[in-house]
């Protein structure tokens, strides 16, 4: 019983985890667990057009 009961716990502990490593990494990028403000920089349509369009470029160059 001892032993079925440990298995249970690390299964639990081993998938909580899992789940964690995927939940925490995004809201970390954006700022959320750093305890400040997260810099978002905005750009015009033009810019991102422009922008695009130099991806492009550089894609179709390679």
């Amino acid at each position: 019983m001892k032993t079925n009961l440990w298995v249970i716990i690390i299964i639990v502990v081993i998938f909580l985890g899992f789940m964690m490593g995927y939940a925490v990494p995004p809201f970390m990028e954006v700022g959320f667990g750093k305890g400040g403000q997260a810099s978002v920089e905005e750009m015009s349509d033009e810019e991102l057009k422009q922008m695009y369009e130099n991806l492009y470029k550089e894609e179709s160059d390679e």
